[in-house]
Formats: C-alpha cells, sequence, structure tokens
C-alpha cells in the first residue's frame, strides 16, 4: 500500500490542508521528508494518517478547532493495482467513505494492511524516540539473544523478554525442583502440619476421662495451697508494715517536742518570704538613682545658663535658600569669566581666518555666505557622479573595441579550424543502449552483494561446524549423524524429570524417616535413663525374686533371707515406678512400636530409590545411543538431554548453514552468466563501430571503452554547438556595446547641463570650470555654522555670568539693611560667607539650649517616677515592720527565718503522718497510732521471720502444682469437643484444591513460555541469514565504520549477538554504549521491514524525528539507508530540523521535501 496524497480537509489545527506525495518515480527512492516548525502539526499529520487507516476514537484529542461531527480525513491510497479515493468522518458507523461520500466496507482497508491493527502498525511500521530508548532496554533485557532481538526488530516488540522472563518467573515461583519456597512447597507444608494437628487432637473417650480425672485432682490440690499461701503472705505484709511504720512513729514524736516550742511565733503571709529579698534590694536601688538624677539636673540647668543666642543672625534663616544659590553662582562667575572671554576672543580669530579662507576678508554679515542644505546636496552629489560618468564614457568605448577584436578572431579561427571525423550517430545509439542495459541494472552491484554473502556464508560454515567440536567431518558425514526430535527430546525430560523427581521424593523421605528413627531412640534412651520401666526390665526381676524366695524357701539361712530381701526391694521399686510412670510406660510402648514401623519403612524406601536409579540409568543409557562417540557427556540423564538438545540444535544449524551456501553459490553462478551475456552484446556493438580489438576483454575495459567513444563524439557534437553559439553571443554583445557607448555620452551632457545649472544659484558662479575649487569652498562653508553659533553661545554666557554676579552684590547689601547688621567685609563674597558663618553659630546655640531643655524635662519626669516608687517600697516595708513589731527590714528577716523552720518541721510531721496512715492502712492516724503502740516489736521480727520461710516453701508447692495443672489442661484442651477435626479436613481439602489450580497456572505458564522459546528459536533460523545480512550492513553504515558489522556465538540453546568493531575486537549488544544499542535496534529495524517487505506487499513506514541526537556524518548514513529502504516501501521521516533536510537532499538527491504551513 502507498499513500498517493492526505487531505487533512477538517482535523486538529489544519484546515483544507494537503500534503500531495506524488507518483512513484521509476527508479527512484519513494523517501519523503514532512518538515515543519514546533507545533506545526507533525505528529498530527500521522495521528490522522492512523486515523484514517482505523477510524477517529471515541475521544479524540483533535477536535480543539473542529468539532467531532465536522472532522474529516481523506486520502488517495494506492493497493492492489489501483488507485483509491477515500475518507474518514468522525461517525460510530459507516465512517469510511468514497469520493462520492457513499460509506465503504472496512475490509477494503483491511485487506490492504494485511490485517495490521492500529497498535500493530504503530510499533511495526514507525519509529520515534521514545520507541528508540525501549529497543535499546530490548537489547539489554533479552541478553542479545538473536531470536527475541530479530523478532523484536520485524515486529516492533519491545517488551517481549521483559513478559517472557516475568512468565518464567511465575512459574518457578509455584514450582521449581529442589526449591523449599515455592507456593506448592508452601502448601505441601501446610497439608503436614494440618495432619499433625489433626493427629494431635484426635483422642479416645477413655483416654479423656482419665485426662479429666487428674485435672480435678491437680486443680483442687492447687487451689488449697494457693488459699493458704495467700493467707502467709497477708500475715507477712501486716506485719512488715507495723516494723516499717515504727521509725517514723518515733521522728514523729520528737518533730512534735520541737515544735512545740515555736508556738507563739506569729504566721506571716507566705508572699512575705520572697517579697523581703526584693525589698532589701528596691531600698538600695532607689535612694542611688534618687542622687543620680537630682545631680543631673543641676549639671543642665548649669549648662543652659552658660548658653548665648544671637537673634539677628537667627533672622537669617529665610535668606538662606538665596545666599546658598547667590554664591555658588557668583562662584562660578568669578572663575569661569576670564576663561570664557578668553574663548569669545579666540573664536572671533577663527571666523576671520575662515572668512579669509573663503576669499570674503572683512565680510560684514558672514551668515549671507551659508548655501542651503539642498543646493549643498546637489552640487556634493554632482561631484560624486562625475567620475562614474566619465567612467563609464570610457569602459563603453573600451568594451566595444574589445567585442569587435574578438568577433574577427573568432571568425578566422572557425574558417581555418579541420573538422574532425564524426562517429555515425547509428553505432553511437546501439553502443549507449548497450552500455545502458550493462550498466543501468543491478547486476553487478547484485553480484558483488552476492559474492560477498557467498564469502559471508563460507565463513559461517567454517563457525557453525567448529561448533560441533570435538566432532570432525563435512555436511555428508554430518547428515549421516543421528538426531533426537524435539519431541522425543521433550518426552525424555519429562520422563528424566519424573525419575529425579522420585529419586529426590525417596532421598527425602529417607533422611525424614532417618530423622524420625533417631528421635524415637533418643526418647527411648531417655525413658530408660529415668529408671527401669519396661516390661522386659520389669519381668527380669520379678523372676530373680521369685527364684530367690525358691533358694530361701529350700535353705532358710541368713544368706538366702538377705538375698531374697535384696531381690524383693528391687521388683517392689521398679513396680512402685512404673506404677507412678503409667503414663510414661504406656509412650514407652507407642515408641517400642514406632521404631520398628519407621525402621521397615526406612528398608522399603531403599527399595524404591534402587528401582528409580536403576531406570534412570536405563534412561541415560538409551540417550547416549544418540550422542556421537566423539563428545562428552554426563552420566545424569537430565545433562545428557540438554548435550543431546544441544547437539541436536547445533547439527540443524550446521546443516542450515550448508543449505544457505549451496543456494548463494548458485546465485553467484546465475547472476556471472547474465553479466557475461550483457557485455558479450556490448562488445558486438563496439566491434561494429570499428574499436572491437581484444577477443574477450574485461567487463570494466569494454565500460570504459564504450565511455570513451560516448564521451568523444559527445564532445565533438558539443564543440560544434559551442562555436555557432559564441559566434551569435558576440554579435549581440558588440550591439549592446555600441548602445552602452551612446547612453554613456549622453549621460556627460546631460551632467555638465545640470552642473551649470547648480552653481549659478551660488555666489562662487565663476568656479565653473574647477571641481576640486568648488569642492574646497564647500568643506569650509560646512564649518561655518558651527563657528558661528559657537561664538554667539560664549557671548550670551559672558553677558549672563556678569549679570549673576551683580545682582549678588545687590542682594547682599539689601540683607543686611533688612537685619540691621553692617558690613561685614570690604568684599561682596567674603560677607556672604561671614553672614552663613554667624547664623549657623547662632542656629546651633538655640538647638543645643532646646536639647539641654528637652532633658531637664524627661529627668523631672523620672524623678517623679522614683518618688512614686519610692512611697510604694516605704509602705510595704512599713507594714513588714509593723507586723513583727520592729523598724528595719534585718529584724523583720529575723522572724521569718524562724516561721520558716516551724512551717518546715510542721509539714515534715504532717508527712510523717500521712506515710504511717498508708504504711498500715488505717482509716486515721489515731487509730494508726494505737495500733503502733499495741505492737511488741521483737515479737513481731519473729513472727515476720518464720512467715517468710512458710512463704518460701508455698510457694515453691503451688510452683510445682500450678505445673502439674497446666499440663493436665493442656492435654485435655488438646483432645478437643468440637468440630476441629473436620475443620481442618476442610482446610485439607481447600488446599489440594489450590494445588490443583496452581498445578494448572504451572503447566500453562511452562508450555507458553517453551511455546514462545520454540517460536524465536524457528523464526531465528527462518531470517537469521537474509535479515542478519541487512542488519549488519546497516549497523556498519550508521555506525560510520566504527563496527565492521554483526555476527553470533552459540551459547547454550540460544544464540548471542555480538558487534565486530573495526579492530575486529568484539562486544555484546548488551554490553554496548546506550547511544550505540538504539543505532542497533534503529539497524534491526530496517531490516526487519524490508523482510517484511520481502514477503508480502509493503505499507508506509513513518519516522519520527528519531535522529535528534545524532550527529551529522550519523544522519547521513541513516538517509543513506531511509533512501535504500525507500527503494522497497514508500518512507515518511517527520522533523522540524532544516538541517536534516538539507543532509537528505544532499544524500539522497531524489528525496522529496514537503512543508508544513
Amino acid at each position: 500500500m502507498r499513500l498517493r496524497r492526505l487531505d487533512l480537509v477538517r482535523y486538529g489545527k489544519f484546515t483544507d490542508h494537503s500534503i500531495d506525495f506524488g507518483a512513484v518515480r521509476p527508479g527512484s527512492p519513494d523517501l519523503h521528508i514532512v518538515y515543519g516548525l514546533n507545533e506545526a502539526g507533525k505528529s498530527t499529520t500521522f495521528a490522522a494518517y492512523l486515523d484514517l487507516l482505523y477510524g477517529i476514537g471515541e475521544r479524540s484529542t483533535y477536535n480543539f478547532l473542529h468539532p467531532y461531527n465536522t472532522m474529516k480525513v481523506g486520502a488517495r491510497l494506492e493497493f492492489g493495482g489501483a488507485e483509491h479515493e477515500l475518507a474518514r468522518l468522525k461517525l460510530r458507523t459507516g465512517s469510511l467513505v468514497d469520493d462520492r461520500g457513499q460509506a465503504v466496507n472496512e475490509a477494503l482497508l483491511a485487506g490492504a494492511l494485511g490485517g495490521v491493527g492500529r497498535e500493530a502498525y504503530r510499533t511495526m511500521f514507525s519509529l520515534d524516540d521514545q520507541s528508540l530508548k525501549e529497543g535499546g532496554n530490548a537489547i539489554i533485557q533479552s541478553k542479545g539473544e538473536l531470536g527475541e532481538l530479530l523478532f523484536s526488530a520485524s515486529s516492533g516488540l519491545a517488551g517481549l523478554s521483559r513478559s517472557l522472563v516475568t512468565a518464567v518467573d511465575e512459574a518457578n515461583g509455584i514450582y521449581r525442583k529442589r526449591s523449599s519456597s515455592t507456593k506448592l512447597a508452601e502448601l505441601k507444608r501446610a497439608l503436614e502440619a494440618l495432619k499433625a494437628e489433626r493427629n494431635a487432637i484426635d483422642t479416645l473417650a477413655s483416654t479423656y476421662s482419665g485426662l479429666k480425672s487428674t485435672h480435678e485432682q491437680a486443680d483442687a490440690a492447687y487451689a488449697a495451697t494457693t488459699r493458704e499461701l495467700a493467707g502467709a503472705k497477708a500475715r507477712h505484709q501486716e506485719l512488715t508494715r507495723l516494723l516499717g511504720a515504727l521509725p517514723a512513729a518515733l521522728e514523729l514524736r520528737r518533730l512534735d517536742a520541737d515544735a512545740a516550742g515555736m508556738g507563739d511565733l506569729p504566721r506571716p503571709p507566705s508572699e512575705w518570704f520572697t517579697l523581703l529579698p526584693k525589698l532589701f534590694h528596691d531600698e538600695t536601688r532607689l535612694q542611688a538613682l534618687v542622687e543620680t538624677v537630682d545631680r543631673t539636673l543641676r549639671q543642665l540647668a548649669d549648662e543652659i545658663e552658660a548658653i548665648a543666642i544671637d537673634d539677628k543672625a537667627l533672622a537669617v534663616a529665610a535668606h538662606m535658600h538665596m545666599l546658598d544659590q547667590g554664591r555658588g553662582r557668583y562662584i562660578t562667575a568669578e572663575s569661569d569669566l576670564p576663561k570664557r572671554r578668553l574663548a569669545l576672543a579666540e573664536q572671533e580669530g577663527v571666523l576671520v581666518r575662515l572668512l579669509v579662507d573663503l576669499e570674503q576678508p572683512g565680510h560684514a554679515a558672514p551668515e549671507a555666505l551659508l548655501l542651503p542644505a539642498s543646493l549643498i546636496g546637489i552640487i556634493r552629489d554632482l561631484i560624486e557622479r562625475r567620475s562614474g560618468v566619465e567612467v563609464n564614457l570610457t569602459a563603453a568605448r573600451r568594451e566595444l573595441v574589445r567585442a569587435r577584436e574578438n568577433r574577427e578572431r573568432l571568425n578566422k579561427e572557425g574558417g581555418s579550424q579541420d573538422r574532425a571525423a564524426v562517429i555515425d550517430p547509428a553505432h553511437l545509439g546501439r553502443i549507449e543502449a548497450a552500455l545502458s542495459r550493462l550498466t543501468g541494472s543491478d547486476l553487478a552491484m547484485r553480484l558483488t552483494v552476492e559474492e560477498r554473502a557467498l564469502a559471508q556464508a563460507k565463513r559461517t560454515q567454517e563457525k557453525q561446524f567448529a561448533q560441533l567440536a570435538p566432532w570432525t567431518g563435512d555436511a555428508a558425514a554430518l547428515q549421516r549423524t543421528n538426531a533426537a526430535e524435539p519431541r522425543q527430546a521433550e518426552v525424555w525430560r519429562g520422563h528424566a524429570i519424573s525419575i529425579d523427581k522420585r529419586i529426590t521424593d525417596h532421598e527425602a523421605r529417607l533422611r525424614d524417616l532417618g530423622t524420625e528413627q533417631a528421635l524415637t531412640k533418643a526418647r527411648i534412651a531417655a525413658f530408660v535413663a529415668g529408671g527401669s520401666i519396661d516390661d522386659a526390665e520389669a519381668a527380669r526381676l520379678r523372676d530373680e525374686r521369685d527364684a530367690a524366695w525358691q533358694a530361701h524357701l529350700a535353705s532358710l539361712d541368713a544368706a538366702t533371707a538377705r538375698t531374697f530381701e535384696e531381690r524383693m526391694r528391687q521388683d517392689d521399686v521398679v513396680s512402685a515406678g512404673r506404677l507412678s510412670r503409667a503414663q510414661e510406660l504406656a509412650e514407652l510402648r507407642q515408641l517400642r512400636r514406632t521404631e520398628a514401623a519407621t525402621a521397615a519403612a526406612i528398608e522399603r524406601q531403599r527399595e524404591l530409590l534402587a528401582e528409580a536409579r536403576t531406570e534412570h540409568d536405563g534412561l541415560a543409557e538409551r540417550i547416549r545411543g544418540l550422542l556421537p562417540e566423539a563428545i562428552e557427556y554426563d552420566a545424569e540423564a537430565a545433562a545428557r538431554i540438554a548435550t543431546l538438545e544441544a547437539w541436536t540444535t547445533k547439527r540443524a544449524a550446521a546443516l542450515a548453514v550448508w543449505d544457505d551456501l549451496q543456494r548463494t553459490e548458485e546465485a553467484v553462478e546465475a547472476l556471472r552468466g547474465e553479466l557475461d551475456s550483457h557485455a558479450a552484446a556490448l562488445a558486438a556493438s563496439l566491434a561494429d563501430a570499428g574499436h572491437g580489438d581484444a577477443d574477450d576483454p574485461p567487463v570494466a575495459a569494454l565500460i570504459q571503452a564504450a565511455s570513451d567513444m560516448l564521451a568523444a563524439g559527445k564532445a565533438e557534437q558539443a564543440a560544434r554547438q559551442a562555436h555557432e553559439k559564441a559566434i551569435g553571443d558576440l554579435d549581440r554583445d558588440v550591439r549592446e556595446r555600441e548602445r552602452d557607448q551612446q547612453e554613456a555620452e549622453a549621460a556627460v551632457a546631460a551632467w555638465d547641463r545640470e552642473w551649470a545649472e547648480a552653481l549659478s544659484r551660488t555666489w562662487f558662479a565663476d568656479k565653473t570650470g574647477s571641481l576640486a575649487a568648488v569642492r574646497a569652498v564647500l568643506d569650509a562653508l560646512g564649518t561655518l555654522p558651527a563657528i558661528l553659533k559657537e561664538r554667539d553661545d560664549l557671548a550670551s554666557r559672558v553677558a549672563a555670568m556678569e549679570r549673576d554676579q551683580e545682582q549678588f552684590r545687590e542682594d547682599i547689601a539689601a540683607l543686611l539693611a533688612d537685619c540691621g547688621l553692617s558690613r561685614l567685609a570690604s568684599d561682596t563674597l567674603a560677607s556672604a560667607n561671614a553672614l552663613v558663618e554667624r547664623h549657623e553659630a547662632a542656629r546651633h546655640a538655640a538647638q543645643l539650649r532646646a536639647d539641654r531643655q528637652a532633658d531637664i524635662e524627661k529627668h523631672l519626669e523620672k524623678r517623679r517616677a522614683l518618688e512614686e516608687e519610692l512611697a510604694v517600697h516605704n509602705a510595704r516595708k512599713n507594714e513588714l515592720t509593723g507586723y513583727f513589731g520592729t523598724d528595719s527590714l534585718a529584724s523583720v528577716e529575723a522572724f521569718l527565718n524562724q516561721s520558716r523552720e516551724r512551717d518546715r518541721l510542721e509539714a515534715r510531721a504532717a508527712t510523717l503522718r500521712s506515710q504511717i496512715i498508708d504504711a498500715l492502712r488505717a482509716a486515721s492516724f489515731s487509730e494508726a497510732q494505737r495500733r503502733l503502740a499495741d505492737i511488741d516489736a521483737a515479737a513481731a521480727e519473729r513472727d515476720a521471720i518464720e512467715l517468710g520461710a512458710r512463704i518460701e516453701d508455698l510457694t515453691e508447692r503451688a510452683k510445682l502444682l500450678y505445673s502439674d495443672v497446666s499440663l493436665a489442661r493442656q492435654k485435655l484442651e488438646a483432645v478437643g469437643g468440637d468440630d476441629a477435626v473436620a475443620r481442618i479436613e476442610a482446610k485439607r481439602r481447600t488446599i489440594f484444591l489450590e494445588i490443583e489450580e496452581l498445578a494448572v497456572r504451572h503447566l500453562t505458564l511452562r508450555a507458553g513460555t517453551l511455546a514462545a522459546e520454540q517460536a524465536l528459536h524457528i523464526y531465528r533460523e527462518k531470517h537469521r541469514s537474509s535479515m542478519m545480512n541487512r542488519a549488519s550492513q546497516a549497523f556498519r553504515l550508521i555506525t560510520g565504520g566504527n563496527y565492521s558489522g554483526l555476527t553470533t556465538q552459540p551459547d547454550r540453546d540460544k544464540e548471542i549477538l555480538i558487534g565486530v568493531s573495526r579492530d575486529g575486537g568484539s562486544k555484546l549488544a548488551d554490553a554496548m554504549s546506550t547511544g550505540t544499542q538504539f543505532q542497533l535496534y534503529l539497524a534491526l529495524r530496517l531490516a526487519g521491514y524490508e523482510e517484511f517487505a520481502a514477503l508480502r506487499p509493503p505499507v508506509p513506514f513513518v519516522a519520527d524525528d528519531i535522529m535528534e541526537s545524532f550527529d551529522n556524518p550519523r544522519s547521513e548514513e541513516v538517509f543513506r539507508l531511509l533512501g535504500a529502504m525507500a527503494k522497497v516501501g514508500q518512507v515518511i521521516y517527520l522533523t522540524h530540523h532544516w538541517h536534516l533536510c538539507e543532509i537528505a537532499r544532499r544524500v539522497v538527491p531524489d528525496v522529496t521535501i514537503h512543508q508544513l504551513p
């Protein structure tokens, strides 16, 4: 499909705008660049193209100018060998219409697009900066795996590797061999825990009755002991409290006696204790401040009396502005007048000299000599034009002579020159046609490409066969070797996994059984270490007792009696122990049975393990039969399967490369034959023209000979045409030179008339014949206005300064008279300065007196505030001294210290009473005092010691009894009388369902990832040769030769893409720099598009400013690749960089550039 024209009728910012891509030009690349500034609508254009193909979305962002119901995009599309005028409207149904407005079936475009959807078109047939970055990330995520990169490049799906990794991780999270952290492993552990819980709580009724009776007995004993312990602790705590309160009671009696001696002391308010230090401080501070203020007031009064004020000088204040202004002008005039008068005299001299230069000495009115500016402009313009007019006339006469001489010389050369031999045009036509067929076709280029491909194929075959090492041989020998079908390998892998799982399960079961057996034996040994309670030991002792009794009955002596007594005592001890440890005896018997069952299970697991290993060895032997003898392999079946698969993959790859080599050799032979036939036709044409010397010349020599012959014929014809054209050009040149001479002579006559007319309006009309004299007069007159203006300005300034000085003298005299002052100095300026200084002195004295008076007012206010504060202080002081009947604050301080000590004694006594009441838990202090009076301290201490020992004994007994109660309760609660067993069974069934769902999910994920990996493997094998060649060539060009191409390296069951640098080094794709990865992905995408176009009709490829970060050399190479790709299908590049347009025009001269408004 091809886009002939795109009509943006009403879409986004566009209204009735069309981009005409034109018809395909045979032999020229179909490359178009759409240029526009930022926000010009490049992205809008691409969105409109997609909306045309797939429909305008329900919520479009391009309706900001045109409402939904008016949006329209049209185009002329070429597909299926015809042109179609189509348009897209914003409608729910029937949005695709033809040029008559009739609805068109969407299947028309769907068929032309080959079923490619909108998102698929974006990913497969468009590129932008974001997709380049995602492609670079895909290279890193795939770690250079060739199949993923080729598929990603041709489909545009850069996230394929991430999706596969996610699926594999999810599958491994569900189940992974020998892993204990997967979901299935966790569910299996949950099943085992539920089984153990069910076994623990599922108990017989008789056992339950015994457990309940044991718990009741232990609980009753524990309750009685606890009550006795509580009573003992209560009595012990009472004695402890009484003994603890005795020291406080003794201290209280002492404090009461001390406080009784201070009973007559008055009780002052509590705030007086903090007030007294402040009164001490304020009394001292206030006395010092009053004395300081009085001293300052006296000092200020003396200073005011000493200040004298000049009232007459103060009256000058109203005239100070006039004095400042007048003094400044007077001083300026006095210093500048001599200089101004001298400058005025100098300027008069300059004017006199200028008049002499103008030949007008002593002219009374120099202003009359000035000319109007327009007249001066006319005269200067005529002076400047004179040289040009003369030069034009001279040049016209000289050029006319030269043109006539050239015409005569060329006529003589044309008549004497010999005509060269002319080649027959028919022969030239046949030679040119044959040469065009030979050089116009791409046979030579294709042959070169195929020969390079042949060399690459041979190198690839050598690499592939080298990867089969240590196996050696040729392709025929390789075809005779054995290989496994993928399905058979999968079956064997599944069988091996099953066998490995069985072996792992049997080994794990053996470890568990061994652990269980060791635990059982350890528990049996623990029971035996606690005393002989098993049945065999008890039977042995009973037999020994009976034998000793029989011996004693027979002898009836002391020795047999002692032996019988010893045996009977042993039997009694064992019997008593067995009776007291009946529960342990039952557990021991159960352990003996468990030990026997465990031993049998271990033996069975060993048999099953041996069977699984035998089956594993048989499978490994079958696999070994398909492996070449030269290949080393592992003993494990899974490892042998991996080796077999790697061998099968490498074998298939080597045979595929060998097939490619055969096809390439056939293609090279066919191209060479076709090229030789074209070369023979060209040689025959040259022979007909009489230039065929060699019998079998090389193709390059044939092309050179034909080109030389065509060039010679065309050169002779061009020379003849050039001579005729030169004669005609010289005739026209002579006529033009004659016309130029006439125009130059007319221009000289016109200038003479204008010059005479202009000078007639001046006072120097007598100088018409001299341009230099007129130019000198004009230059001198140019300085006259400035000289006159400078003279007049200086005269005005001198007069103004003299007026300012006279006015200042009059103002000073009037001011002295108004103020009643006599003249202060003989000079006017000195009088003014003295007057200003006297005024400043008087103003300063007045200000100083006002400041001192303000200070007196502030200190008087401060004195009044101190007197008020001192009155308040004396009132508080009198209040304290009057209360204690004294006259000084020192005496008050002594009384307050005594009151503070009495208060401390009373507070301590109150605290002790409260402590005694709290310690004895009495209702009042009198009750506590009565209880303390009745106590005998020595007897109470003895009772407390005895109770402490009794409490320790009871505490230990209570702990033992509580342990018995807790053990009995745990055994009783472990039985459970509810539906716990049923609930546990329900949980187990739920877990089984979860296991089933996870197993199905695991199988789905594993099957999907294996299918995707197999599909990538098939895609890699199918497209590796052609697409790798294209991508390698494109990558070399884009990197500017820094990389010579691409190659692959096998890595287990996949191949890794490697870049070959200029110096022969190698670098993995995921180890390249970010910019190089972008360029690699671009090369793969371009090769993928050509691969797609080779299999089905191409569609337009759109790239949106993908070279913003590329430098100019790499941009040139990318445009060169886009130009080559444009020979396969239409390529549209959107950009806002004009320098890219210039690069494209330089690299691909046939590129078409469209500019957006």
